[in-house]
């Protein structure tokens, strides 16, 4: 491998993982306005419940464009949200193309609520910048209280 492939790919999970980043301080700020600019215009963004070593699932939302997830998370401004505390994450770049893998664990703020879970993610860079191309978050149900 080059030295400028080495460093697209170096330079590209850092990217990344600002992205990943920009994402929980959107959620953790309130800012949900910021979040449609995160996503691919075709991205979708999914949520279910399951268990951490269990491929069973339940799909309890599913949003099939940026659009869509912008409107879906400006729902939720000025409500209750989660203090999102990324964790583990682990990306793999493959030309303009990438997937990630993260735990996120968040307290509601104000309340006793808390949520646990894993973000799988898909990017894909456009115009030189990265996005997701789709982000899936399983819940572990079990030990969360939403």
């Amino acid at each position: 491998m080059s030295i400028e492939e080495r460093l697209d790919i170096v330079e590209s999970k850092l990217a990344i993982a600002d992205l990943v980043y920009d994402y929980a301080r959107a959620i953790r700020h309130n800012a949900n306005e910021d979040i449609e600019g995160l996503f691919a215009p075709d991205a979708f963004f999914e949520v279910r419940g399951g268990h951490p070593s269990k491929p069973e699932y339940e799909v309890q939302n599913r949003y099939n464009s940026a659009k869509e997830i912008g409107e879906f998370m400006m729902q939720g401004k000025g409500h209750p949200h989660p203090v999102p505390l990324v964790h583990n994450l682990m990306i793999e770049v493959d030309g303009d193309r990438a997937s990630g893998l993260c735990a996120m664990e968040g307290q509601v703020y104000g309340t006793e609520h808390k949520i646990i879970g894993e973000y799988r993610d898909a990017f894909v860079r456009l115009d030189g910048k990265w996005k997701f191309a789709s982000r899936v978050y399983t819940m572990y149900k079990a030990a969360s209280s939403m």
